[in-house]
């Protein structure tokens, strides 16, 4: 299990950082530039903090664009454009201010196409999440890695989500 954090809200710092250090954990924390050191975001002291810790960080773009989506007023040139200043732009800012090779990837509301995949190969990246629920196994394309949104606070929908798998005893299926 993997647990990863989107945005860089301020409350990952408040909240989850000092928990999940507490227990032994570190969380992987997918960041949009354009956001940080906002009023409810993270800083990037805070974000090299957390990493010094363990945590790693991966890019979400500059704005949080949906990045399978062209704009009506884009044609394909303009599109692929402003794609390759989300991908690329926000992996430059990350390796820099973190002195990092950023390779993680989490697209904004999980979106994404084979244009994007491309240019995220050509910008470096070696994995792109999405928010599909779902296992992943070895084969799978490393730019269409599933994961779960945890979005309610109540403890019994959390716990459910983590149970993906059910117990199958092979002797009952070679019996059918």
């Amino acid at each position: 299990m993997v647990i990863t954090i989107d945005d860089g809200y301020k409350s990952v710092y408040d909240i989850a950082f000092p928990i999940l250090k507490q227990y032994g954990f570190t969380a992987t924390l997918f960041i949009y530039n354009e956001f940080v050191s906002g009023g409810s975001a993270l800083t990037w002291e805070q974000i090299r903090e957390m990493k010094a810790a363990g945590f790693e960080v991966g890019s979400h773009t500059i704005s949080h664009a949906d990045l399978a989506v062209q704009k009506p007023e884009e044609n394909e040139t303009d599109y692929i454009q402003r794609i390759t200043y989300e991908l690329v732009q926000s992996k430059e800012i990350l390796d820099t201010k973190l002195d990092q090779n950023t390779t993680l990837l989490a697209f904004p509301f999980g979106s994404t196409n084979q244009t994007v995949i491309n240019i995220c190969k050509t910008a470096g990246y070696t994995a792109g999440l999405s928010v599909i629920r779902g296992g992943n196994p070895f084969f799978r394309n490393p730019f269409l890695i599933l994961r779960d949104q945890i979005l309610s606070q109540e403890p019994a929908e959390f716990i459910s989500s983590l149970e993906t798998f059910q117990s199958l005893l092979l002797e009952d299926k070679i019996n059918d």
